[in-house]
């Protein structure tokens, strides 16, 4: 069999989305499976097959694209920026495909709608699509345009050009893929709004190399917390959506009340310095250490006594496992897969998403409580290490494809 795993995005900046795409395709090569992994180089503006060495840059047919996408015949199509750009690049990426060729391969795994609705116009057979909704792209756009606009509501964003533009892509995707992979219950509800048909899903939560994983937790991390404070962690992307900047607002109240603690937070992104900014303005800036992107996490983890994940939205984010495997118990955002994460007090904590006072309120009260703080890690490392077996999520991912090439009318 021969699978080709696509994304539109940028391969090696899409957080826990990357881990899964490498891990999957190791998982796979170790059973037979011949992979191939596709997606965007952003510094180079090329589309390339990773083990390949193949690529196509998207400059080359921009041109072109640009003389038929113009503001005079399609003045509406132009009129946003945003979708313009979305288009334009979606176009582009679509013809670097069908150059580096995708009809040798027996199943398409694509990782985002863009991706899969772009293979289902390239394809010059009845090659089957297996699409992976890794979040909601329609309301990941809604956060977006909410830092923007504070006063910005979901139904009012999903109404409007661009969120039903994106909710299209959502929809044209899911109606052409011949099963749809997902993590959580909750964003399999966000496409059974639109519709899409029960008989398509198929639940697979994400899983870990847990070798890999401990090999790399077995490794010291080069600093240690300052003598009598314990460490607050996060990891992952400093974008809007991640929820750093609630956070921080909560650590600003919990500095009113006891300084035993420090706040360790590796990751990078757009919002780096307003963040920093941010913890500066609210008194935090001494108590808050921005890492960076670091090369490993589970050895990053191990100096970690909680673990947050405010995201705004989020399906099953990888950092939450890392977590759990290191013993460390952690406070999640009550909102999308999130909470489907933890059993709350007895793996981990949930609090409403974007209230900095009560996460605030159980930071205090688990900093207070070591021996709750260590039961609760206890426990979640054992359950991550049952329910997270990269085998199992592997085997499974391979019994889809295998499903997806019999629905399609032919096998291998």
């Amino acid at each position: 069999m021969r699978v080709l795993l696509v994304t539109y995005w940028e391969l090696t900046q899409m957080g826990g989305i990357w881990t899964y795409l490498r891990q999957l395709a190791d998982h796979l090569t170790s059973l037979g499976v011949e992979v191939d992994i596709m997606g965007t180089n952003a510094a180079s503006n090329e589309v390339y097959v990773r083990n390949l060495n193949q690529s196509f840059s998207k400059t080359k047919v921009w041109p072109m694209l640009q003389t038929k996408l113009n503001p005079t015949d399609l003045p509406q199509f132009t009129a946003d920026s945003l979708l313009a750009y979305y288009e334009l690049n979606r176009y582009a990426f679509e013809m670097a495909a069908a150059y580096l060729g995708v009809n040798h391969y027996d199943i398409i795994h694509a990782q985002d709608p863009v991706a899969a609705v772009a293979m289902k116009r390239i394809l010059g057979r009845n090659t089957p699509v297996v699409t992976s909704y890794h979040g909601a792209l329609a309301r990941e756009t809604f956060y977006d345009a909410q830092n923007s606009n504070p006063q910005l509501t979901l139904p009012t964003y999903l109404q409007s050009k661009r969120g039903r533009y994106f909710l299209s892509l959502e929809k044209r995707s899911a109606a052409q893929s011949e099963l749809i992979l997902v993590s959580s219950h909750w964003i399999k509800s966000t496409l059974t709004e639109l519709n899409v048909p029960e008989s398509q899903f198929r639940l697979i939560p994400y899983a870990i190399d847990l070798p890999s994983y401990q090999a790399s937790a077995a490794v010291k991390f080069r600093q240690k917390p300052p003598a009598g404070k314990k460490v607050i962690a996060f990891t992952g992307r400093l974008e809007y959506i991640k929820g750093v900047h609630v956070l921080i607002n909560a650590l600003a109240g919990l500095k009113t009340l006891r300084s035993d603690w420090v706040c360790w937070i590796a990751g990078e992104g757009n919002l780096m310095e307003e963040l920093r900014d941010q913890a500066s303005r609210m008194g935090v800036g001494d108590d808050v250490v921005f890492f960076g992107k670091l090369d490993n996490i589970p050895s990053f983890l191990r100096r970690a006594d909680i673990y947050v994940q405010p995201s705004l939205q989020d399906t099953q984010p990888f950092s939450v496992t890392e977590a759990q495997l290191a013993g460390v118990p952690a406070i999640v955002s009550g909102t999308a897969g999130m909470p489907e994460m933890v059993d709350p007090a007895n793996t981990g904590w949930v609090v409403p998403p974007q209230d900095a006072n009560s996460l605030c309120s159980l930071l205090h009260a688990l900093l207070e409580d070591d021996a709750t703080r260590k039961r609760v890690g206890i426990q979640a490392k054992a359950w991550a290490e049952q329910h997270r077996s990269l085998e199992e999520m592997g085997m499974r991912t391979l019994q889809v494809y295998q499903e997806a090439i019999q629905r399609g009318g032919h096998s291998v």
